[in-house]
C-alpha cells in the first residue's frame, strides 16, 4: 500500500509542478506598473513616458506593450524571457539604430519600428511567428534574399520611406500569406518582374511617391489576378501601364493620379479596358504629360489601328545558288515593327537602328522590309518567320522556301562527276606510286641513292620491329607494375589513415559516452535519493497516521469495555438481589424440624460478596474476554430462575442511575451474618465469582466472615454474600493465571 501511495505520489509531482509555476505566474501578475506607465488588461502604455532605458519589473502577464515616442536607443536582447505571453511590441518614434540579431522572441505577433533609424532588418530571423511589421521611415539601405525568409507567418508589411534602392527578385519567396504590401516613398529605379510572383494573397498594393521609377514590367502583375483587390500607383513617373493590369480579375479600386503618361497608342489598350470597368478608378486626376485634357478623353481622339497583313510570300521555290527575295507587308497605327526570323533561329528587326540593309551570313534585311536570301542552299532553305506588332496587336506569318527539282537533278550530276573523277585520280597516283618503287628495288636504285645508302634489308627492318615492340612491352609492362605498386601503397596508407581516423572518433565517442553515462548516473543517484527521502518521509507520515488511528480506536474500544463490565456487574447485582429475596422466603417457609436441627447442629456459613463501587474497577479487554470465554454458573434448582429481563431495556440514564445507587450502598458497613461452612441444600454455590480473573492491578479474593454475635436463621434476617477486590502484589501482576486465595489473606 506506502508503494503504491508513493507511486501515485511520483505521478503527482508534474501536475504539482505545473501548478506552482502557475502561482508563481500569478503571484508575479501582481507586481506593480513603473509609475511612467499605465498598465490595464495586459497592457503597458508608456507613450511619451521620456524613457531613455528599457521599462523594467513589468507585470509578466504582459501582451502589449507601447514605448513609442520616447528616447530609447537600443531593444535589450535578454530581458523579454520574463514576458512569455508578449505579442504586440510598439517602439515607433524613437532613437533605435541597431536590433541586436540574437533578439529571440518566440510569440511576437505585431511589430511597430516605424520612425527610428534602424539600418537593417537582420533581427527578424529571432521573430518566427511575426504577422505585423512596420520598418517604415528609417534608414534601411539594402534588403537581402533571406530579410524575410522565416517571416513566413507574415500578414502585414510595410517598408516605405527608406533610403532603399534595390529589391532582389527572390525578396518575398517565402511570404505568401502577404495581405498587405506598401513600397512606397523608396530610391528605387527597377522593380524585377518576378518580384511579386509568390504573393499569391495579396489583396492591398501600394507603389506610390517613388519618383525614380518611371516603368514597371508587362509580367509584373502576371501572378495576383485572382487576389488583389486594391492597387495604388500615385505619384510615380510612369509613362505608361503594365498590360498585365489587365489581368486583375479582383481589382476594386486603381489610383494612378500625378503619373506623367505619355498619350499615345501604347497606352491606347487602357482605354478600352478602362471603359469595361468603369467603377475601378477614375480619370479625374490622370492627365497625359503634353495635354491638359483626362488620360482616357486624351486617347479616345488618337486614331489607333491594329497590326493587319497585307500581303506576304507564304511558299516560293528556287534553284540552288541564286538569290531569294521575301515579302511580308503590314499596315497599323503606330506603324508596325517587324522581326524576321530565319531557319537557323537568326533575328532581324526593321527598322533597324542602322541606316541601310543589314545582312547576317547569306540573309540580308532591306530597308523596305523585305528579307533576301543572297545564296540560297540546305542551309538557307526552310521556313521563315516574320512577326509584326504595335502597340494594340500583333500578327506572325510563316513562309517558307525550296529548292526546286530542276536544281537537285544538276547537283546530282555534278556530284557524280566530280566523284568519279576524284576515284580516277586516286587510281592513277596509286599506280605510279607503286610503279615507281617497284623499278627502284628491281634494279637497285635505292643502293645508288646517297639518302638511301644506310637502307635495312626487310628482314632487318623486321627483326628491329620485333625488339622495338619488345621494348616496348617491356617498358610499358614496367610502368604498369610502378603505378600498380604506388595505387597500393596509397590504398594502404589512406586504408591506415582511415582507420586511425576511425579508432580516434571511436575512442572520442567513447569517451563522450562515458561521461554522459557519468552524468546520467549522477543525476539518477540524485533521483534515487529524493525519492528514498520522499519514501520514507511518506512510511513515517502512514505509520504515525496509523498509530494514532490505532490509538483513537483503542481508547474508543476501551471505553466501550468498561460501559459493558459496569453493565455487566449492574445485572450481577439485580440477580444477586432476586436469588437473596428467594432464599429469604425459602428460609420463612421452611418447618421447625429443619430449624431445631439446624440450631443443634452447625450451621454453615455463606460467604458475603462485597461489591466495590463500579467507577473504581479498571476493566482490561483480556479479562472481559475471559469472563466471557469462561462463563458464569449459578448452582440453584432447576425451577428458580436469576435472570432480571428488564435489566437489558435499562437505559445509559437509568445505568448510570443504579452505578450511583451502587456507590450510595457501599458506603455503609458491610458486614453481614452468614450460615455455617457446612453445605446444605439452599445454599448457594458462588463459586462463578471466584473464576481466575486478572486485572491490571487488582484480584477477586474470596471472604468469610461471621460477626462477633451470630444471629438466629430463622430469625428471618437476610443472608448477604460479599465479594471483595483487593489490590494484587506487583510480582503477581506478570503471570498468566491468578490462582484464588482464601479470605484470611485479604
Amino acid at each position: 500500500m506506502v508503494a503504491s501511495s508513493g507511486i501515485e505520489a511520483h505521478r503527482m509531482w508534474p501536475s504539482l509542478m505545473v501548478a506552482l509555476l502557475l502561482l508563481y505566474i500569478a503571484s508575479a501578475d501582481e507586481v506593480q506598473c513603473p509609475l511612467p506607465c499605465h498598465c490595464e488588461n495586459g497592457e503597458v502604455d508608456c507613450t511619451q513616458a521620456g524613457l531613455k532605458v528599457w521599462p523594467i519589473n513589468l507585470p509578466a502577464n504582459t501582451t502589449t506593450l507601447i514605448l513609442s515616442r520616447n528616447q530609447l536607443k537600443q531593444i535589450p536582447v535578454d530581458g523579454f524571457y520574463l514576458y512569455p505571453r508578449l505579442k504586440t511590441l510598439d517602439v515607433s518614434n524613437n532613437q533605435i539604430e541597431h536590433i541586436d540579431e540574437k533578439l529571440q522572441l518566440d510569440h511576437l505577433e505585431k511589430l511597430d519600428l516605424s520612425h527610428n533609424a534602424v539600418k537593417n532588418l537582420d533581427f527578424l530571423q529571432g521573430l518566427p511567428k511575426l504577422r505585423h511589421l512596420d520598418a517604415s521611415f528609417n534608414q534601411l539601405n539594402q534588403l537581402e534574399n533571406n530579410t524575410f525568409i522565416r517571416s513566413t507567418k507574415l500578414h502585414w508589411l510595410r517598408i516605405d520611406s527608406n533610403p532603399i534602392k534595390t529589391l532582389p527578385s527572390g525578396l518575398f519567396r517565402r511570404n505568401e500569406m502577404v495581405g498587405y504590401l506598401s513600397l512606397s516613398n523608396l530610391e528605387v529605379e527597377y522593380l524585377p518582374p518576378r518580384l511579386l510572383d509568390p504573393l499569391t494573397r495579396l489583396q492591398q498594393l501600394e507603389v506610390r511617391d517613388n519618383i525614380r521609377l518611371d516603368s514597371l514590367r508587362d509580367e509584373i502583375f502576371h501572378y495576383l489576378g485572382n487576389s488583389l483587390r486594391h492597387l495604388n500607383l500615385a505619384n510615380n513617373t510612369f509613362s505608361s501601364l503594365p498590360r498585365s493590369l489587365r489581368q486583375l480579375d479582383a481589382l476594386r479600386s486603381l489610383n494612378l493620379d500625378g503619373n506623367p503618361f505619355q498619350c499615345d497608342c501604347q497606352l491606347f489598350w487602357f482605354a478600352n479596358w478602362l471603359e469595361k470597368r468603369p467603377t475601378i478608378a477614375t480619370s479625374d486626376g490622370m492627365y497625359c504629360l503634353d495635354s491638359s485634357l483626362p488620360l482616357v478623353e486624351s486617347l479616345w481622339k488618337m486614331h489607333c489601328s491594329a497590326v493587319r497583313l497585307e500581303t506576304s510570300t507564304l511558299f516560293q521555290e528556287g534553284l540552288i545558288g541564286q538569290p531569294v527575295v521575301l515579302t511580308c507587308n503590314f499596315s497599323g497605327n503606330p506603324q508596325p515593327s517587324v522581326t524576321w526570323v530565319t531557319p537557323n533561329r537568326t533575328i532581324l528587326q526593321w527598322p533597324s537602328t542602322t541606316a541601310g540593309d543589314v545582312g547576317v551570313d547569306d540573309v540580308a534585311l532591306l530597308s523596305s522590309g523585305q528579307l533576301q536570301v543572297n545564296t540560297l542552299s540546305r542551309h538557307t532553305a526552310g521556313d521563315y518567320a516574320c512577326h509584326a506588332s504595335n502597340a494594340l496587336s500583333n500578327v506572325t506569318a510563316f513562309m517558307r522556301i525550296h529548292i526546286a527539282p530542276k536544281g537537285f537533278r544538276r547537283v546530282q550530276i555534278h556530284s557524280i562527276i566530280a566523284g568519279f573523277t576524284c576515284v580516277g585520280a586516286f587510281v592513277l597516283i596509286t599506280l605510279l606510286v607503286q610503279g615507281f618503287r617497284y623499278l627502284m628495288d628491281r634494279f637497285g636504285w635505292w643502293e645508288c641513292c646517297y639518302c638511301c645508302g644506310e637502307r635495312l634489308s626487310p628482314r632487318a627492318k623486321q627483326i628491329r620491329n620485333l625488339l622495338e615492340a619488345i621494348e616496348q612491352y617491356k617498358s610499358q609492362q614496367l610502368e604498369r607494375l610502378r603505378e600498380n605498386y604506388t595505387g597500393q601503397v596509397n590504398r594502404i596508407r589512406e586504408n591506415c589513415v582511415q582507420q586511425m581516423e576511425r579508432i580516434h572518433q571511436g575512442y572520442a565517442g567513447q569517451v563522450k559516452y562515458l561521461r554522459g553515462v557519468r552524468v546520467y548516473g549522477t543525476q539518477q543517484l540524485t533521483t534515487i535519493r529524493e525519492q528514498y527521502n520522499d519514501q520514507a518521509k511518506k512510511v513515517y507520515d502512514y505509520t504515525v497516521d496509523r498509530l494514532q488511528t490505532v490509538q483513537r480506536n483503542y481508547v474508543s474500544q476501551r471505553s466501550k469495555v468498561r460501559k459493558f463490565s459496569a453493565h455487566q456487574l449492574i445485572r450481577l447485582r439485580e440477580k444477586y438481589k432476586f436469588q437473596q429475596k428467594t432464599l429469604n422466603k425459602i428460609m420463612e417457609n421452611l418447618p421447625a424440624f429443619y430449624l431445631d436441627s439446624c440450631r443443634s447442629a452447625a450451621c454453615a456459613r455463606t460467604d458475603s460478596v462485597y461489591f466495590q463501587d463500579v467507577g473504581e474497577v479498571d476493566v482490561n479487554i483480556d479479562v472481559v474476554e475471559s469472563i466471557i470465554k469462561q462463563g458464569i454458573r449459578l448452582d440453584l434448582p432447576d425451577d428458580v430462575c436469576l435472570e432480571d429481563e428488564n435489566l437489558d431495556a435499562l437505559g445509559d440514564e437509568e445505568l448510570e442511575g443504579a452505578i450511583e445507587e451502587m456507590e450510595a450502598a457501599g458506603a455503609r458497613p458491610r458486614k453481614r451474618f452468614g450460615h455455617g461452612r457446612q453445605s446444605s441444600a439452599g445454599s448457594l454455590d458462588l463459586s462463578f465469582l471466584f473464576a481466575p480473573i486478572r486485572f491490571p492491578s487488582l484480584n477477586w479474593r474470596r471472604r468469610n466472615t461471621v460477626d462477633e454475635e451470630p444471629k438466629n436463621v430463622a430469625s428471618g434476617t437476610a443472608v448477604e454474600v460479599a465479594v471483595e477486590i483487593c489490590p494484587v502484589p506487583v510480582e503477581q501482576e506478570t503471570e498468566t493465571t491468578l490462582q484464588p486465595v482464601t479470605s484470611t489473606d485479604c
